[in-house]
């Protein structure tokens, strides 16, 4: 790599790329086949981002000139896939990278896709699907000329192209097709095990390009629907039935999960359906997700699916309507079918799926080739229906959970509601108090003097009727009685003054309408309410700043975010016995208004800086405290008032709440 960027613009970079993405990924550790080289965990990080390195160049190639480059990064793409153990997307891109090397000519490469792609399922233990991969390997070695190559092949996986090697035609003979005379009951019928890959040979009757390309298709589905519409056509078309059904076990019972049927039609009639082929002289229609009951169905022959769904063998009728032992059986004797193939799909020998298969143009239809292609793609099937399942539950699970999610933090938010309501009522608690003590010292204070002077005017009134008023007694009386107007006075005034402000001040907590307002004038009506508090403590609170500054905004938020800094204060920032001093400052910044708070009290820690302002953080839980406090300051804030507000805080020294509000 040192002289890669001498050789920038070359090929030469671009091949250096390619195969050392595929050298480190060929050395990444592979917990199924030992003889595959290892690195260790530091190394497996390094070879992963180089390779992710790589691909970010590649990709960038690949996007302005895809002809020449995708199908190289999809093919780097399924081994990162491979190692990761993403098996669906590893599936995938190898599918897209043979198609897109074999496109565009790129015949090394697209061997070499092919034969890491069948390396991929030799690790997934489906060796028949490896074996088409590795078929295809060995022959586009071939076209290249590389002999070394395909000598290694067959050194390599002697099993897979054995019959390659051998160069073994199966010859096809009607004649010689699995059948099934009338005349032999049904415990006598010809079975068909399942075909061994040795099986499988390069020959006329198996047109295994066509095989490879059906497999390929349906190894791409893996929504359900998709997968058992295509599964549907690309059985029909490859082992020469005119009705196909796929059954699928549900609670227990046999349902027909998928049906499609072709109909004979003269050129020109072919109407109604809009999967039709007006070209051709064939119609059909295919039914998907209906999960009908095998027992309830008219379309199919029950007997046989019971057969076969008992012993997980493949059955071939090559003339069904004659068959003995079936004579009871309604289907037959109402449609009277030919040709009949119904065989398992079997996963790791489990029974998860029939195909059944009907052919009523002639007698003995399947024969042992049609049969080779259908247990191939049957073996596709069931890894395809394996995973569309997974997938099918997996969104399930993914919907159940988000709305599981969702239901969970809907009742986060009605709970931090009502905690948040709690927190404010405490606040109004709060202020409720100090309403009550700020107005009871001068009602107080005028009811006594109200007594005093009620209390004189009685005895003077007794000393005027007695005649026993003097003129000392007259001026006595005079002057308390001047003296007590004068404090009920004061004092009544004091009283209204507070409730004017009181009052004011409830009307903000609405929060509803703006107003214009003194920021420092408002700031002394709020730091009234908050004298009654302050007098339980020994800390003293001073507002400084400019008076003319005046702001639109909502009073009531501006009340509970200078009484909630101050409350923290009090609660968080000293101890019982410590005498603090609190400062509100106000000033003016061009068109924004800054309002500072701080106190000289111990600070608030580095690690719990970032946390204040989260909903439910407190260093005081059992005392009480909700942690919602600062959380009620921060959306106050940046979401009510639409400003700013930051934090500086030194342990041992003290905290300031730097708040920046629009003028408006």
């Amino acid at each position: 790599t040192e002289y890669e960027d001498g050789a920038f613009g070359l090929l030469v970079v671009v091949t250096h790329n390619f195969y050392y993405s595929l050298s480190l990924l060929a050395q990444y550790p592979n917990r199924d086949r030992e003889a595959w080289p290892t690195a260790n965990r530091t190394q497996q990080e390094h070879y992963l981002n180089q390779v992710n390195l790589n691909q970010k160049t590649m990709g960038n190639w690949a996007d302005h000139a895809p002809a020449n480059f995708q199908h190289k990064y999809n093919l780097v793409a399924a081994e990162i896939a491979r190692v990761v153990g993403d098996t669906l997307d590893a599936m995938e891109l190898y599918d897209l990278a043979i198609a897109g090397a074999k496109d565009n000519e790129y015949l090394h490469e697209e061997a070499l896709a092919n034969e890491l792609a069948a390396r991929f399922y030799l690790e997934r233990g489906k060796p028949k699907i490896a074996q088409i991969y590795l078929t295809d390997a060995y022959y586009a070695y071939a076209r290249w000329g590389a002999k070394a190559k395909v000598e290694d092949l067959e050194q390599c996986y002697p099993e897979l192209l054995a019959v390659i090697q051998q160069q073994q035609t199966i010859s096809i003979d009607p004649s010689n097709s699995i059948t099934t005379d009338h005349s032999q009951s049904l415990s006598t019928l010809s079975l068909i095990q399942s075909i061994s890959s040795n099986s499988l040979s390069v020959s006329d009757a198996l047109d295994l390009a066509t095989v490879i390309k059906a497999s390929q298709a349906i190894a791409r589905e893996i929504q359900l629907e998709q997968l058992f519409s295509t599964l549907m056509k690309v059985i029909i078309e490859n082992a020469g039935a005119e009705k196909c059904a796929l059954i699928l076990p549900k609670a227990g019972k046999w349902v027909i999960d998928a049906y499609y049927i072709t109909q004979s039609m003269s050129k020109g009639n072919s109407k109604g359906n809009s999967e039709g082929n007006s070209e051709s002289d064939q119609q059909f229609s295919v039914t998907v997700l209906q999960s009908i009951p095998v027992v309830k169905s008219q379309d199919i022959s029950v007997s046989v699916i019971n057969y076969v769904a008992h012993s997980s063998e493949t059955l071939v009728l090559d003339n069904a309507s004659v068959e003995t032992m079936l004579a009871a059986d309604l289907y037959i004797i109402k449609q009277q079918p030919k040709s009949i193939l119904c065989t398992p799909i079997l996963n790791h020998g489990q029974l998860i799926g029939i195909v059944y298969l009907e052919n009523n143009q002639c007698t003995g239809a399947f024969t042992k080739d049609r049969l080779e292609i259908l247990e191939l793609l049957c073996s596709q099937a069931a890894i395809s229906l394996e995973n569309a399942n997974l997938y099918n539950t997996l969104e399930e699970k993914v919907a159940e959970r988000t709305q599981e999610l969702s239901e969970t933090l809907e009742d986060l938010k009605a709970t931090q509601k009502q905690l948040v309501e709690s927190e404010t009522r405490a606040v109004l608690s709060s202020f409720v108090a100090g309403v009550t003590d700020e107005i009871s010292t001068p009602v107080g204070n005028g009811i006594t003097a109200a007594s005093t002077l009620a209390d004189e005017t009685l005895g003077f009134i007794n000393s005027f009727q007695e005649g026993k008023l003097k003129r000392s007694a007259l001026q006595n009386y005079l002057e308390v009685a001047q003296e007590s107007s004068e404090l009920i006075l004061s004092n009544l005034q004091r009283a209204g003054e507070l409730v004017q402000n009181f009052r004011q001040l409830a009307v903000d907590q609405d929060d509803l309408e703006k107003r214009r307002l003194s920021l420092k004038h408002y700031l002394e009506e709020v730091l009234l309410t908050l004298e009654p508090k302050l007098k339980q403590t020994p800390h003293g609170l001073t507002l400084e700043g400019d008076d003319t500054v005046t702001i639109n905004t909502y009073p009531g938020a501006i009340w509970k975010i200078v009484t909630h800094l101050v409350i923290n204060s009090i609660t968080h920032a000293y101890q019982p016995s410590e005498q603090g001093q609190l400062t509100l400052t106000v000033e003016r910044i061009q068109d924004q208004v800054m309002l500072k708070y701080d106190d000289d009290g111990c600070g608030i820690p580095q690690e719990h800086l970032g946390k204040i302002f989260e909903p439910f953080f407190t260093t005081a839980r059992p005392q009480g405290r909700t942690g919602l406090g600062l959380h009620i300051v921060y959306n106050l804030v940046t979401q009510k008032l639409l400003g700013q507000i930051e934090v500086k805080s030194e342990v041992g020294k003290g905290t300031e709440f730097m708040i920046t509000l629009p003028i408006g």
